[in-house]
């Protein structure tokens, strides 16, 4: 039987309608018509509540879409709030809507618009610049805009044309203000920003300050207003500024080096004297902030007249001036170094040498110790071209090799080359002074380094008599409030003087003359001439320009100070090889095999003559009487495996420590060829 249909009944109608219920998101909207009041200000729309209103932008959005989930917990608490997906087009309609209200009228209370955002239509011409201008240290410079679509407000930089309305750019006022170029063509943007009623100013490359992220990692140490959040709203904030003032935001040279520029006419002496100095690496800075004037030029002169009766000390002067003619006389970096006893006044005397430019106290951060590393050494090194750096106390370093490599590289006017971001090939010109109580070349294993060294052994202030001890104290007290003014001073002249026609021609005649006066017999003497003809014409002319006040020595004083002379014990691995031989002719006793002894001394066998009668010494015997007598076994040692005086095997690693049995023991030893260390055929009393 087939089921009637049914019939609708007039009743039932509205039943139907009542259950076409509508979407939640249809359901928002009408809430929110009745819960806000839709405005305009200007030409920016938005929503009103009793006192709290919400723009349609980030800020306000996520405040907005709290507050509509809490309207509709309490209309509809069976239900759960609308996901954000369905509250954001319903935030949207909303803005559409108010688009369409009518405008609220502007009083001057009002006019920064609603609440702290403000509107586009109450701007003034300017943008709100005059809030920076009338400030009495405004850093903008004149004529200085303000990009279209942005306001300067007194919380920050605001973007007007964003896509939800007015959004902040900046949380307190951010600048481009000029562009400094260095030697490579390499740019830095100079951003100014307010911090608690003072202006920051800070240098930034230009690949950071295009990265708003990289820039806060840059500067937000230094209060930058701008968080990571807000980052790409700074970033395109400073590129608008920047490209809205092309043709007002000044562009300068900067340094990256103390000393000669790129254009070989400009001398930098400190920060701003006469460009600004900004260096390539952090760890430069103190050193740089060390290069500063402090006192007078008349006060340092009488200060160093306390080293008139030491000639050695007044050698420290002229170490620390002649940097500033190497550029110019097409001479290399080199270094001259101050060894002997100490408490001598070899670090007084190197201090001398650094005030002409720089704060000579350990405080000043202007001397580098020898307890360093060589990427730290060439970082400092880099950081002059045409000033003295100074390595102080060679007794400090972790690593002889240290020394070595870098007495070979200073000549090369530049570092090593490396990859991995490491510093590469960083390049410098610079007379390197410095001390120790052990010669610095009794280090090295290249006689090319050697050539390089100027060794100044005499005591600056004699053997320490208390004349003596308080003329050194008196000079170094008055170096530490009078510095950095001789080597200004002497640069100044050096300019003029190469201004003049024919300068820079005159100055290297002068040169070369010295040199073939100061030149030695020998190849090694011969090669330091030029070195030690940069340190007299530096003399010379300081005393000429009036910066120094002392009588010059004679030209045959020169060398016996710079120990330039011929001396037939240039050869370190063959003076090395004479006190191995004079060590084990006085200590025979200590000789296995010695007498009838079979018992070891307390301190020890010092070796042994082998079946071929050639005599072998434990390694770390020979080391500590190289080191006694002022030299380092592996400085020395390349050279006598050149010179065939130790016994190798090719079956030995290294081929030079050969095992050989002391009594029961088996230890490696250095075989010294019987010919080489008793070269007369002497033999040994065992």
């Amino acid at each position: 039987m087939s089921e009637a249909p049914k019939v609708s009944t007039e009743n039932e109608a509205p039943k139907a309608s009542k259950e076409k219920l509508t979407t939640k998101q249809e359901r928002c909207l009408q809430l929110a018509k009745t819960r806000y009041a839709l405005r305009l200000a200007g030409k920016w729309p938005y929503l009103l509540r009793g006192e709290q209103k919400y723009l349609f932008g980030k800020p306000d959005r996520q405040a907005l879409r709290a507050d509509l989930r809490h309207a509709w917990r309490e209309k509809y608490p069976d239900e759960a709030p609308p996901a954000d997906a369905a509250l954001n087009p319903v935030i949207d309609d909303l803005r559409r809507l108010a688009l369409d209200a009518d405008p609220d009228p502007i009083t001057e209370d009002e006019h920064a618009g609603p609440g702290q955002y403000g509107a586009a239509g109450d701007e003034d011409e300017g943008n709100g610049l005059d809030l920076i201008t009338g400030l009495a240290d405004c850093p903008l410079p004149e004529d200085y805009q303000i990009p279209e679509g942005y306001q300067v407000r007194p919380d920050g930089i605001w973007h007007l044309l964003g896509k939800w309305g007015p959004s902040r750019a900046t949380w307190a006022w951010l600048f481009p203000v000029s562009v400094y170029i260095d030697p490579d063509g390499d740019q830095l943007v100079e951003l100014v920003w307010r911090d608690h009623g003072r202006w920051v100013n800070r240098l930034i490359r230009r690949s950071i300050s295009k990265s708003g992220r990289k820039l806060v990692n840059e500067a937000g140490d230094a209060g930058l207003p701008i968080t990571d959040a807000d980052a790409k709203d700074a970033e395109r904030w400073l590129a608008a500024a920047e490209a809205a003032n092309a043709a007002i935001i000044p562009r300068h040279p900067v340094a990256r080096q103390l000393g000669w520029q790129s254009d070989c006419r400009t001398f930098v002496t400190s920060q701003d004297s006469p460009w600004r100095v900004e260096p390539k690496y952090p760890q430069q800075v103190p050193a740089m902030k060390a290069h500063r004037p402090c006192g007078t030029l008349a006060g340092w002169q009488k200060a160093i007249r306390h080293a008139k009766p030491y000639p050695i000390a007044q050698l420290g002067i002229y170490e620390g001036l002649a940097p500033a003619l190497l550029h110019v006389l097409g001479v290399d970096s080199f270094t001259v170094d101050h060894g002997g006893k100490s408490s001598r006044g070899k670090t007084i005397t190197v201090m001398a040498g650094l005030s002409c430019w720089a704060d000579p106290s350990e405080k000043g951060d202007g001397l580098l110790s020898w307890q360093t590393t060589v990427i730290e050494a060439e970082r400092r090194f880099n950081l002059v071209s045409g000033l003295p750096v100074v390595l102080d106390e060679s007794r400090l370093v972790k690593d002889p090799a240290t020394v070595d490599t870098i007495l070979y590289e200073v000549p090369k006017n530049h570092g090593k080359p490396r990859g991995g971001g490491w510093p590469s090939m960083l390049p410098w010109r610079t007379i390197v002074l410095s001390t120790g109580e052990q010669p610095a070349t009794s280090f090295t294993t290249h006689q090319g380094a050697s050539a390089r060294v100027l060794s100044v052994q005499q005591p600056p202030f004699g053997t320490g008599s208390e004349r003596s001890r308080t003329a050194a104290e008196a000079l170094k007290s008055g170096l530490e409030t009078n510095y950095g003014t001789a080597g200004p001073a002497f640069v100044a002249r050096l300019q003029a003087k190469l201004a003049e026609r024919g300068g820079a021609e005159d100055l290297r005649r002068r040169h070369a003359a010295l040199t073939k006066q100061l030149r030695g017999k020998t190849d090694m003497s011969g090669r330091r001439g030029p070195l030690v003809a940069v340190i007299v014409l530096a003399a010379k002319l300081a005393a000429a320009w009036g910066i120094t006040p002392f009588e010059l020595p004679q030209d045959s004083e020169w060398l016996n100070m710079l120990s330039a002379t011929d001396d037939p014990r240039e050869n370190r691995p063959e003076m090395a090889l004479g006190i191995v031989a004079e060590y084990v002719a006085a200590h025979q006793d200590k000789m296995y095999g010695f007498g009838d002894g079979e018992y070891p001394p307390a301190s020890g066998w010092i070796g042994k003559e082998t079946k071929d009668r050639d005599i072998a010494l434990m390694p770390e015997k020979v080391r500590e009487e190289l080191k006694r007598r002022g030299y380092e076994l592996d400085a020395v040692l390349p050279g006598w495996l050149e010179m065939k005086a130790l016994v190798t095997r090719d079956n030995q690693q290294p081929p030079h420590l050969i095992n050989c049995k002391l009594g029961r023991e088996s230890a490696r030893h250095l075989v010294f060829r019987r010919e080489q260390l008793m070269p007369d055929g002497e033999d040994l009393c065992v």
